[in-house]
């Protein structure tokens, strides 16, 4: 990443943006919203929103939905049921996780992990 892309945000944010980069990058499944974790981190949520994408090229919510798909497939690779995935990355029903993951990579995760055994 270049230098001059951080330049116009004051330090205390981009500590901040990288330790809430951080948080998503460890516990991808967490619910919190982004509004939540920016008063942690002593900004606001526009801020941390907006230096997010300046820095990263994507939105907070587009980086969450990657990072959840990214942990689901590997997770249906390893062999866990749609159920127990759903769970792990706290949906609140098997069917919302469904949905998701057919959005995103336009199979169903019941039919990712067919493939696998196929």
């Amino acid at each position: 990443m270049k230098q001059g892309k951080i330049k116009r945000f004051k330090k205390h944010v981009i500590h901040a943006i990288y330790s809430f980069k951080q948080e998503l990058d460890n516990h991808c499944a967490n619910g919190d919203t982004a509004q939540h974790l920016s008063a942690q981190f002593g900004i606001s949520r526009n801020v941390l929103q907006q230096g997010f994408k300046h820095i990263y090229g994507i939105g907070i919510r587009d980086y969450k939905l990657k990072q959840r798909m990214e942990r689901a497939r590997f997770l249906l690779e390893a062999g866990k049921d749609v159920k127990e995935v759903a769970l792990t990355l706290h949906y609140t029903k098997a069917r919302a996780f469904s949905t998701a993951f057919k959005n995103y990579y336009g199979v169903t995760p019941t039919e990712f992990a067919n493939s696998l055994n196929a």
